[in-house]
């Protein structure tokens, strides 16, 4: 039996990405990423390259079709927002921004994203 059902959309598996994809079989292979499915219920993920420096995530997704375009940027800047605790009270210093600085960052989640930041 496997955990696919348990898990959310987004899944942070730098800890463990070798058991998370151990029942995961290749399909494709992308730009940092590859297309993976569930030996034992079909689910698809999209799975990022392993990298010492960085978060690792899994996410799933619905359908093969334009798998290595689909945008999950927008979960994993859920996710950091979360992560740190969400949103402080000051503004970005990014020059010109306005919105609200990310809790532990001086800057928004956007300019943070931007810097290369995944956790």
């Amino acid at each position: 039996m496997c955990k696919c059902e348990s898990f959310g959309i987004l899944v942070e598996i730098s800890n463990s990405y070798s058991e998370f994809t151990n029942n995961l079989e290749p399909i494709s292979y992308g730009n940092w990423v590859k297309l993976m499915k569930c030996s034992k219920c079909s689910q698809l993920w999209v799975v990022e390259e392993w990298d010492k420096y960085q978060s690792i995530h899994a996410v799933k997704i619905g359908s093969e079709l334009n798998w290595e375009s689909f945008d999950y940027s927008s979960q994993i800047k859920e996710k950091m927002i979360e992560n740190r605790g969400g949103l402080g009270t000051s503004r970005c210093l990014h020059v010109g921004c306005s919105n609200m600085q990310v809790k532990t960052s001086a800057y928004c989640i956007q300019h943070l994203y931007a810097s290369g930041a995944r956790a």
